[in-house]
């Protein structure tokens, strides 16, 4: 049996389909809000309650951990990063030792570091180290940015270009390498069935590697419209994304996600393909194709 925590989320949403039938369980902190997917289990608890980990872990072979406030999203109360992404995942990594389980497969994110304390980077930095420290086997894949049908940051972007006729371009030369959500479910899946990337901390980027102000420039190509784009560096950025955080339930800029643009967030040229077999695909070409999906 597999275990996808996070499984009402973006990624754990589309893996959860991808695994369908294959003897999956999905964790949701809320399952009468979730939409059912046929040939899925899905189970109620809450990352930061550990009470309700251990008996949606019984009969767990294999923890694929999605779980995590990410940079695109404010917090929901002060300490939420810390409380959901570093001791959330302490939380699951002890409840699958606790009913046997023999591995874990974790989400985290391309460029993930030891940051600054109470910074957002600290909090995913304290997931790695939670599963590191724990005897279950374990792989970590970290993913570039994520594109694909509902993909948060490209959603969020979009709409900044779509409330205003000039869009300021944040960390314009920050060098990305988006990932099709399919392909990144493509190798999470693989190595919830396989443990030969067990041990490894693999980075994953997708087809291209473009900066900033030309994924800004594809996402106005993409919308349809005509706008005027403005370089920001991120350090101008910082008092808006503040505002912005305070004042939006869902704001286009956090500071969270400025930290993730202060870095070139890019891996080695077809990992995917490399690694796992995947031919990840280019995002402009996907967006010529597929539309920006949101």
């Amino acid at each position: 049996m597999i275990l996808v925590t996070g499984a009402g989320g973006f990624v754990g949403r589309n893996l959860v389909t991808r695994l369908a039938g294959e003897g999956v369980r999905g964790l949701v902190r809320d399952r009468a809000a979730s939409a059912p997917v046929d040939g899925v289990e899905l189970v109620e608890g809450d990352v930061t309650r550990p009470e309700t980990l251990g008996p949606v872990l019984e009969g767990v072979e294999v923890v694929v951990h999605c779980a995590a406030i990410t940079g695109d999203r404010r917090q929901p109360y002060r300490g939420a990063y810390d409380a959901v992404n570093r001791v959330g995942t302490a939380n699951v990594v002890r409840a699958a030792e606790s009913v046997g389980a023999q591995r874990i497969v974790l989400l985290s994110g391309l460029g993930t570091r030891p940051g600054r304390r109470r910074s957002y980077m600290a909090t995913r930095w304290g997931m790695e180290e939670a599963v590191r420290a724990s005897p279950l086997s374990y792989a970590i894949l970290r993913p570039s940015v994520l594109f694909g049908r509902g993909a948060p940051l490209i959603r969020a972007l979009a709409g900044l270009v779509r409330s205003a006729p000039v869009v300021p371009v944040l960390a314009p030369r920050c060098r990305l390498q988006p990932l099709w959500v399919e392909d990144l479910v493509s190798c999470l899946a693989l190595a919830a069935r396989e443990d030969r990337w067990d041990g490894r901390a693999i980075a994953l980027g997708g087809g291209e590697q473009l900066d900033m102000s030309v994924l800004m420039r594809a996402i106005v190509e993409g919308l349809g419209v005509r706008r005027a784009l403005v370089p920001m560096p991120p350090a101008l950025a910082a008092v808006p994304a503040r505002a912005m955080t305070l004042a939006l339930s869902r704001p286009p800029l956090t500071p969270a996600a400025l930290e993730l643009l202060s870095f070139d967030n890019v891996a080695e040229p077809d990992v995917c393909r490399s690694e796992f077999g995947v031919d990840a695909a280019g995002f402009r070409d996907h967006v010529q194709r597929c539309g920006l999906e949101l």
